[in-house]
């Protein structure tokens, strides 16, 4: 894996991920808009108001290090444009590409774990079934994949092996995961597998 001397900046980074938006009116770049986003919540905000506010309380180090022209960062409405239109698969590949060129170290532990998140009223927005791949010493996760249905979880495991590098690294999991063409494809990707 990468260094995190030759690795892009997260704004760098965030440029690879396309803007659906009309270039008519647009007043923000989206990797400046999502750069934003991705800071305010790793400082606990948790909505698309308190992005905005966050980016407004702390301007004069947002405006510099994300290289804003305008006199003021993006309102909740711009965030929420932004939001409503973004690609989220492209996204999360790019935000895992960052994390893992950050220098994951060879040996650490990558578990791969799926969730359910519940849905909401009733039937109106389903649950979702997640898998996630998080490395363990860095406390990040690398990588994660919505499972097509419930208790289809293996399908988004394949998808994400195929995604990380594993050379290295020890790769955990529950039972499920002690599968001949999930551990084939983990030793083919010079990775090791323990399950429990």
């Amino acid at each position: 894996m990468t260094t995190a001397k030759t690795a892009p900046s997260l704004l760098e980074a965030l440029t690879e991920v396309p803007d659906p938006r009309s270039r008519h009116g647009r007043r923000y770049q989206i990797a400046s808009v999502l750069a934003l986003a991705v800071c305010a919540m790793v400082c606990g905000a948790r909505s698309q108001y308190a992005i905005a506010q966050w980016g407004t309380v702390h301007f004069p180090l947002v405006q510099e290090t994300l290289g804003l022209l305008r006199k003021r960062t993006p309102s909740q409405a711009t965030i929420h444009r932004v939001f409503k239109t973004l690609d989220v698969q492209q996204f999360e590949r790019v935000l895992s590409r960052w994390f893992c060129a950050r220098g994951i170290l060879a040996g650490e532990g990558l578990a791969l774990d799926g969730k359910t998140l519940r849905g909401i009223h009733g039937e109106e927005v389903p649950g979702v079934s997640l898998v996630a791949a998080y490395a363990h010493r860095r406390g990040i996760v690398l990588d994660q994949e919505a499972a097509p249905e419930e208790g289809q979880e293996l399908q988004a495991v394949r998808a994400i092996l195929q995604r990380l590098e594993l050379a290295g690294n020890i790769v955990t999991g529950d039972a499920q995961l002690a599968q001949r063409d999930i551990c084939q494809q983990i030793g083919e990707k010079r990775g090791t597998i323990s399950s429990g």
